[in-house]
């Protein structure tokens, strides 16, 4: 499962690869969103995902693009790697 996030203003952004052309998006702040995106690629996502929150939440204005992060999407410990 691919996972990124990102910070837009004082919210996390977790975006999250269902198929192929379909995220799931999470807005993580003061208000709770969910959503879907559809786009042609990973960046496209990004953009739709970044778009969305900001329309949305009114956070304004926004000048530069998050910087996303892939998200750990299992658990470890030491005992892992020894």
């Amino acid at each position: 499962m691919h996972k990124l996030s990102a910070r837009v203003g004082d919210n996390w952004l977790v975006l999250t690869q269902l198929h192929e052309r379909t995220w799931h998006l999470q807005v993580w702040g003061d208000t709770l969103l969910e959503g879907e995106v559809t786009a042609e690629d990973e960046a496209e996502a990004k953009n739709s995902a970044v778009a969305a929150t900001v329309e949305r939440l009114g956070i304004g204005p926004f000048r530069r693009l998050p910087i996303w992060n892939v998200m750990i999407t299992r658990r470890w410990d030491n005992r892992d790697h020894g």
